[in-house]
Formats: C-alpha cells, sequence, structure tokens
C-alpha cells in the first residue's frame, strides 16, 4: 500500500480513537506501532522500536519534569498558596474587581513554584473563590478568573510543558523557561485590566469588600510572606538565567529549596510527604507514556510522507505569515476542546515545527506561543480540564455549565496575548537573548 495513504489511515484511526477516549498515549503507540510494521515490516520495528523509546524518554533533560512537579508539591503543602493570596490582597484588594485582580496577582506568584495549572487550579480553587463569593462576586465570575489564571503555570517558569517541547524540538530548556518570564507578565496585565474594566462596567458581578485590611502597615508586613517564592524562584530559575547551573539542576535546587521551605515551616508531615512524591510519581509516568507513544506516531507518519506533505501543502497556499499563524491558532483551539495541553502539543508537533521552521521563525519564541495556546484547551467545553478540576474543588455548589460560561471571555483576553506576542516577539526572546 501507499506511504502516503497508510499515513492518512492513521492519523483517521487516531482520530476515532480520540473520540472512543481510548488512552492517549496507548492509541498514539498502537497506531505507531501497526501503522511501522506496515511501512517497515515486523522485524526492523521489533529492533528499532524499543531502542527508539528507551534513548527519547531516558534523556537526562527530562528528570527536570518530576522535580519540578516535586517543587511545587512541596509548595503547595507549605502553604504558599496561601500566603501569596493573602499579599496580592492587602496590595490590590481594594479597587474595582480588586478581589479578582489579586487572584490573578496570586496565581503569577504561585506560577513560579507550580508548574501545573492543574495544581494551581486546585489550590486557588480552594482559598480565591470562597473568599470572592463571600464579598459579592458571582460564581461565574469567581471561577472563571481562577480556570483561566491557572494558565499562568504553563508560561512563568517552571513550567512542565515548557519542558516538553523542548526535548521533542532539541531547543534549549534553559532560554524556553527565561522567555517565560516576561510574556508571564504581560499575561498577567491583560488579565488584570480586563477584570478591571468588566468591574467598572458591571459593578455588581465585582464588589470592593469593604472589611478588607488594605493599610501600609499590612501591605508591607505581608511581604515577608513572599520571601518563600522568591528563595525558590531564584534558586532554581535565577540560577539558570545567570548559566550557574542546567535546567535539570535548577529543578533540583528548587525542589530542595521547596522541601527546605516546608520543613522550616514546619508543615511537612509524612502524609504530605508521601502525597507529593506518590503524586509526582503519577504525574510524571503519565507525561513519559504520552511522550514515548507520541515517539513512536511521530516515525510512522514522518516515514509516511504525510508531514512533507502537510506542510508542503499548508506553505503552497500563499498565506501570509498573519494568516498561516492564525491557520494554526485556530487548529489549536479547535483540537484543544477534544485533545489534554500536552497530548495536543507532542502530538501536532512534527507537523507544525515544520511550518514554522520554514517561515524562519524562532523556536523558543513559538514555544512561549506553543504554551499559551493549548492551555485555550484547558477552559473550553468539552475537554476543559482546568474546568474539571475547578468542579472537584467546588462540588455540588455550582454546575459544570456555570464554570465554562464563566472561563469563556477570558479565552478573548488569551488570544489578546498570544497575538500582542506574535507583534512583539521580542517580549519573549529578549531575556534569553541576555542568557550567560
Amino acid at each position: 500500500m501507499d506511504p502516503f495513504v497508510v499515513g492518512v489511515i492513521g492519523v483517521v484511526a487516531l482520530l476515532v480513537f480520540i473520540l472512543l477516549r481510548v488512552p492517549i498515549a496507548f492509541a498514539l503507540a498502537g497506531i505507531g506501532i501497526v501503522g511501522s510494521i506496515e511501512l517497515m515490516g515486523f522485524d526492523r520495528v521489533l529492533s528499532y522500536f524499543p531502542h527508539l523509546v528507551y534513548s527519547h524518554t531516558s534523556k537526562f533533560t527530562f528528570t527536570a519534569i518530576p522535580l519540578f512537579l516535586l517543587m511545587g508539591y512541596f509548595a503547595f503543602y507549605a502553604g504558599i498558596t496561601d500566603e501569596a493570596y493573602d499579599a496580592a490582597r492587602a496590595w490590590i484588594g481594594k479597587i474595582r474587581g480588586g478581589l479578582g485582580i489579586a487572584t490573578v496577582g496570586a496565581c503569577a506568584l504561585f506560577a513560579a513554584s507550580a508548574g501545573s495549572s492543574l495544581a494551581e487550579c486546585a489550590a486557588m480553587a480552594k482559598i480565591a473563590v470562597p473568599e470572592m463569593v463571600k464579598s459579592g462576586y458571582s460564581k461565574r465570575f469567581a471561577t472563571g478568573i481562577v480556570a483561566s489564571a491557572g494558565g499562568l503555570a504553563v508560561v512563568i517558569p517552571p513550567s512542565i510543558i515548557m519542558v516538553i517541547y523542548g526535548v521533542a524540538t532539541e531547543t534549549s530548556v534553559g532560554q524556553l523557561l527565561i522567555a517565560g518570564i516576561l510574556p508571564g507578565i504581560v499575561y498577567t496585565g491583560v488579565f488584570m485590566l480586563g477584570i478591571y474594566l468588566f468591574a467598572v462596567i458591571k459593578p455588581s458581578s465585582a464588589p470592593i469588600d469593604p472589611s478588607l485590611d488594605t493599610t501600609w502597615k499590612t501591605r508591607f508586613t505581608s511581604l515577608r510572606k513572599l520571601i518563600d517564592i522568591v528563595i525558590m524562584f531564584s534558586v532554581s530559575i535565577g540560577g539558570i538565567y545567570a548559566g550557574i547551573v542546567t535546567p535539570t539542576e535548577g529543578a533540583a535546587l528548587g525542589a530542595i529549596a521547596a522541601l527546605a521551605v516546608t520543613l522550616v515551616k514546619r508543615k511537612l508531615t509524612w502524609k504530605a510527604f508521601k502525597t507529593a512524591v506518590m503524586e509526582t510519581i503519577v504525574a510524571s509516568t503519565i507525561i513519559f507514556l504520552l511522550f514515548a507513544g507520541a515517539n513512536i506516531f511521530t516515525i510512522f507518519i514522518t516515514y509516511s510522507g504525510i508531514v512533507d506533505a502537510f506542510a508542503t501543502w499548508l506553505i503552497g497556499l500563499g498565506l501570509t505569515k498573519t494568516m498561516l499563524f492564525t491557520a494554526i491558532l485556530v487548529m489549536y483551539i479547535i483540537l484543544g476542546c477534544f485533545l489534554d495541553s500536552i497530548s495536543m502539543m507532542i502530538l501536532t508537533l512534527p507537523f507544525v515545527i515544520p511550518i514554522i521552521e520554514a517561515q524562519g521563525l524562532s523556536l523558543i519564541w513559538f514555544g512561549v506561543i506553543m504554551c499559551m495556546i493549548v492551555e485555550i484547551g484547558c477552559i473550553t467545553p468539552p475537554m476543559g480540564l482546568n474546568v474539571y478540576v475547578m468542579k472537584a474543588a467546588m462540588g455540588d455548589s455550582i454546575e459544570l455549565t456555570e464554570i465554562f460560561a464563566g472561563a469563556l471571555p477570558f479565552v478573548i483576553l488569551m488570544v489578546l496575548v498570544v497575538y500582542i506576542l506574535y507583534a512583539y516577539p521580542s517580549i519573549a526572546l529578549w531575556l534569553p537573548g541576555l542568557m550567560k
């Protein structure tokens, strides 16, 4: 059979398996193996693929993933989420929409130690949403803020998705992590401005809580609560930026710093330690299985010629760079309705990266864009993992559809941030260019 036809059949089969809710990792691996046997023969696949999977998943850079995850879990049990929210609320809680803006600020602060939007949403759902609802915010608006602002954890370093993207595209992980700092600040600023404008237009949805203590004494006292975050961020990301440590070493130092903070604060119980380690193992295993399956599938579709054909066809349409970028963005928004962010990224990279390289665009810049685009899928139905995490945390107090409705307006803000980065790529590339 013609290799291209086999490749098309494989892609269609993958879409069918996804609709049938077959685990993505097993669907990728199964179709990749069967298709490769058809194209290469059983003996070649049997001798080549075990080595392929091992060589790709055993890269030393991947060690950063469980270490950053462990850092985030320790930070959560140390109570850093509460402290970040208290500090943000003390400084900006009294302005219009202040609690919502403070929640975005707290998400940005906690993102510097989280690495995962799901972990951030789970933590902030229990802390920020009850406070906003108690102050008169609608549940729809409050949950929408947290579900969407959780995406800061995949842009502001440390970011698990950026590590995966860096390894998959053979791009500097250190530069990718640093590249997310300024875009993360832009992301935060756009969300804060959006919440403020909404609160001005519709004051009843985001009233000011008159009982908040926002005296200057309280504000400056609250800054002490940020010392732990500053320490962890400086030790891990600061060391990477200065060229003192590699991303993997920075992740290890961050995990050690988070463990030390948890010990000093006397929050490290045996149950918390065991839970943090087990959740890290489970999450890391899922990520590694996805990456292994994606590598097998990538070899299959590359060998079939479908990747080159797709890239050639899309470039041959004669679209401008802006139109091409918009087409890619729309594709990811649609895919985000059915796939989680990591699966979507590693599944599409073989198709998209050749197009980006053909346009002469920076893979560092596109890595930041990619992380932001795939995060849009985390708040859009029916997949919307951030929304499901919010629902699990809120229980029966709010319907799932209400959370989706609350998050929907923030999709517009996320798309706006993406186009700001598209128009001004130096926002993402300036800091990596200064690295030693």
